[in-house]
């Protein structure tokens, strides 16, 4: 992922002259769960506390420039352009 993600930031950089997104920062996750409203996470929290997870794998096949915003309380996106890899 580091790589990818590397050489995509160099190729953003070399069409716009600036990457817009920090280069520190980045860590793959998944996401389990999401709010857009304040209210509390005991409830989310003792849910996962009661789970044993282990690193999760995949195998990423292409590339996407999305397009996101929170125009709706909530993030949204739309796939602008896709690369392939591998």
């Amino acid at each position: 992922m580091d790589a990818v993600r590397g050489a995509i930031r160099g190729a953003i950089g070399d069409v716009l002259g600036e990457v817009p997104e920090s280069a520190t920062g980045f860590r793959p996750h998944v996401s389990v769960a999401y709010s857009a409203s304040d209210g509390p996470a005991a409830p989310v929290e003792e849910a996962l506390a009661a789970r044993e997870f282990s690193p999760a794998r995949a195998r990423v096949s292409s590339a996407e420039l999305i397009v996101i915003h929170r125009d709706n309380e909530m993030y949204e996106w739309e796939t602008f352009a896709t690369v392939p890899l591998g």
